[in-house]
């Protein structure tokens, strides 16, 4: 096999690495933005600083981002812990126990949201790594198509 044609299936090679590093990038905003637009339909306020409060902000007074999910689970759980203590605690005909239920989801899908925001931030950084190896196969196809 020729010099040349080594060239050209790295440039090909580096096209594909091209291509599936952008599907990653644009899967990764993808993904973020759906995970902030479902917490922002949810309109979690636990955890956010309130008017008066220190970082306060008006325009965002709704969980949106993983810092901001992963503060009202722990909000949520300090609550939790303090009024019943843990769910083994409660009596089984217990009304808290309900609500101790109830918290348990809320902290379940905020977690989820924080994991969603890591999957598409670990999706970012994978798209490009792809992207800086096909500009490396790229020129490196560039060079070898050179040469003879």
């Amino acid at each position: 096999m020729s010099t040349r044609t080594i060239g050209m299936i790295v440039l090909l090679l580096g096209l594909v690495c091209l291509v599936i590093g952008g599907v990653f990038i644009w899967q990764s905003f993808d993904v973020k933005g759906k995970v902030a637009e479902g917490l922002l339909d949810e309109q979690i306020t636990t955890g956010i600083p309130k008017e008066g409060d220190e970082g306060y902000d008006p325009n965002n007074k709704y969980v949106d981002t993983a810092a901001e999910a992963q503060a009202a689970h722990d909000t949520i759980l300090s609550h939790m812990r303090e009024d019943p203590g843990r769910y083994g605690d409660t009596e089984r005909d217990s009304p808290e126990r309900a609500a101790y239920v109830d918290g348990i989801t809320l902290r379940n899908s905020l977690t989820i949201a924080v994991m969603g925001f890591g999957v598409s931030t670990i999706a970012l950084a994978s798209g490009a790594v792809m992207v800086v190896t096909a500009v490396a196969l790229g020129g490196i196809g560039l060079v070898l198509r050179r040469q003879e």
